[in-house]
């Protein structure tokens, strides 16, 4: 397959590598600093938990043109920097497939609208880590396997192949039959624990010893769960729902001072949510606006979200 992916980070160069090396054509979409250390190195991966490195060569482009064409374009930009590549996106016909790997907590439609149903799908990765200069360092997920739906809600071809080409790369994947359910609810988790991160000054060590946060943080994602419900959708993926949900808090606290505490949680969660202050700050707004369509009182994530410096944001928007 030819496969375009839009925006060289973390997470376009792993799968962008990881699907080169299963014998597709990739083309990387990236400009400026980032273009010219693909050129001099290609794809250079460490992953942090064994301390393998990559280097892979790939096909660079500096932009989309309207007759380019591909069969799988894979968007993994922040979701702040998205409008910079939908003109394109909008433009070119020819690529049947949009996989949008990003968060996107008010759902499909404007995508949808954007670029057509019939080419737009959701996805969201599996892996965290951080770029140091052409290195991305990366760790895997385990509790994350990549995730995939169909906006439309229907069960089509697309989800199973687009499944098995990314297994067939090396990357857990699974189909969720309601993608906008499943961003929504990771949107309120991913903001409530980066607010968090952002109290304990950006060092998950220090959250993990703190209880106080760790409580302000899990009350803030189930008032975001909460949210959602009122929204209609409901609570994705099935180990948050049982974590949040069902659980007594102490035991929830048990068991984040025990994530926080392992030096991998550094790459899932603090050195994105430490690195894309803008991002976090776009995505709590974001959240901000659908806490306020729920009528559903927050005074968590309210805490939470005036530690990513949302309020602002929210106002302007």
């Amino acid at each position: 397959m030819k496969v375009l992916v839009c925006g060289a980070g973390v997470i376009g160069t792993l799968y962008g590598a990881r699907l080169q090396q299963a014998g597709h054509q990739v083309t990387v979409l990236a400009r400026a600093s980032r273009l010219a250390d693909i050129e001099q190195h290609g794809l250079l991966l460490e992953n942090v938990v064994n301390g393998d490195r990559t280097a892979t060569g790939v096909g660079l482009t500096e932009r989309l043109g309207p007759n380019d064409r591909y069969d799988i374009a894979l968007v993994t930009v922040r979701r702040d920097q998205l409008s910079g590549i939908m003109p394109d996106l909008q433009a070119n016909r020819n690529i049947p497939v949009l996989l949008f790997m990003l968060n996107n907590p008010s759902g499909s439609g404007h995508l949808a609208d954007a670029c057509g149903p019939d080419r737009v799908m959701h996805g969201f990765p599996g892996a965290g880590g951080t770029l140091d200069g052409p290195l991305v360092r990366y760790a895997m997920i385990p509790q994350q396997p990549t995730t995939l739906g169909d906006p439309r809600g229907v069960r089509t071809g697309r989800p199973r192949m687009l499944r098995d080409v990314l297994r067939k790369a090396g990357f857990r994947t699974r189909i969720d039959r309601d993608m906008d359910a499943w961003l929504l609810c990771h949107a309120f988790f991913v903001t409530a624990v980066s607010g968090a991160i952002y109290l304990a000054e950006g060092d998950c060590m220090r959250l993990s010893r703190s209880p106080a946060i760790l409580r302000l943080m899990i009350a803030g994602v189930r008032e975001g769960f909460r949210a959602a419900q009122a929204l209609g959708k409901p609570i994705h993926p099935l180990p948050l729902r049982v974590l949040f949900t069902c659980l007594p808090s102490p035991l929830v606290v048990r068991y984040w001072r025990r994530f926080f505490s392992d030096r991998m949680a550094d790459y899932v969660f603090a050195r994105h949510a430490r690195h894309a202050t803008a991002e976090m700050r776009a995505l709590a707004a974001e959240c901000r606006l659908l806490l306020d369509r729920s009528r559903v009182e927050a005074p968590a994530l309210d805490q939470l979200y005036r530690a990513i410096g949302a309020d602002n944001a929210a106002r302007a928007q």
